[in-house]
């Protein structure tokens, strides 16, 4: 087959125009126009020679396996989930905490995804530049409230636009906020009865009472706290197994068990964490694909000794 032939093919199967290719080859349209049709006048060994390029990376981006990450209801899961809806059901304050990779943010999309319909939930994910008035704004936002004013009257806007709806107000990353931030919540909890449930490092809990204890005001209103890392030993190996069976699955149920050796090398690798399984994960997978030499325990190692420790 001709590379010409090859590029039409291309183009039927993918839906890829002639400014796409072009696009992605870094050729002119019309040197592209002007080769399908045969009338290149140019160095055709050139064009030919990118074309080709461009073909083989295609193919090989058709054939790669692409790792993609799906809620998995594990059992720890399953109980941060249960924290959050008995939060919002009680209209109280909840925490979760734990380290960095252990799905924290995805419990909380999960939950945004399950009950939007017919719950008020609100998500925000904190970042370093969430002064209090960065976080009222954002909240204002989502509530389709005027973002204008000082912390005072943003403060008034919210619990105007939150009381007695039995909403919940979900943060990411909470332990970015600062203490006046943490403090400006536990007023619109107190004064609009909205449930709020804090996600994020351990240290949240530290910013939460204060390094003395002097934040008990705050620290009181809390109903409940979960914390990952202890709880998961209660089922983390149950739980590995159907994370890493989802992500080399790309969530679908294949039916087909992993090889022992092969789950104890990504469970060896990845410490407990599940950010980390992920990135070796698809690196593995990506990588077994190339030549079609498969998974196996030599290529995890390999591939894990190019993971940040």
């Amino acid at each position: 087959m001709t590379t010409r032939e090859r590029i039409f093919q291309l183009m039927e199967r993918s839906g890829y125009t002639q400014r796409k290719v072009a696009d992605k080859t870094g050729l002119s349209s019309a040197t592209i126009s002007q080769y399908l049709k045969g009338v290149y006048n140019g160095n055709i060994d050139n064009v030919e020679g990118t074309l080709r390029d461009f073909l083989d990376r295609e193919t090989e981006r058709a054939h790669r396996r692409d790792i993609k990450v799906h809620f998995v209801p594990t059992h720890l899961a399953r109980v941060a989930l249960d924290l959050i809806s008995a939060t919002h059901d009680f209209g109280d304050i909840g925490v979760i905490y734990g380290p960095a990779g252990m799905g924290k943010s995805m419990v909380l999309k999960e939950y945004v995804r399950a009950n939007s319909a017919n719950k008020g939930v609100i998500l925000i994910e904190a970042d370093p530049g969430y002064t209090a008035k960065v976080l009222l704004q954002a909240l204002c936002a989502r509530l389709g409230l005027r973002k204008t004013g000082n912390i005072h009257e943003l403060v008034e806007e919210c619990v105007q636009g939150l009381r007695d709806k039995h909403w919940l107000v979900l943060v990411d990353e909470a332990e970015l906020l600062p203490y006046r931030a943490l403090e400006v919540l536990r007023r619109i909890h107190d004064r609009s009865r909205v449930a709020i449930v804090l996600a994020g490092m351990p240290r949240l809990l530290l910013n939460l009472k204060g390094s003395r204890g002097e934040y008990a005001q705050l620290y009181s209103r809390v109903g409940m706290a979960l914390d990952l890392e202890s709880r998961k030993k209660d089922s983390e190996a149950e739980d590995f197994s159907a994370i890493l069976g989802s992500l080399l699955s790309n969530g679908e149920a294949t039916g087909e068990p992993l090889a022992p050796e092969i789950a104890a090398a990504f469970r060896k690798h990845s410490r407990g964490n599940y950010r980390r399984l992920f990135k070796l994960a698809r690196g593995v997978a990506r990588t077994s694909a190339i030549g079609n030499q498969g998974m196996s325990v030599t290529l995890i190692d390999r591939y894990a000794e190019m993971l940040i420790h």
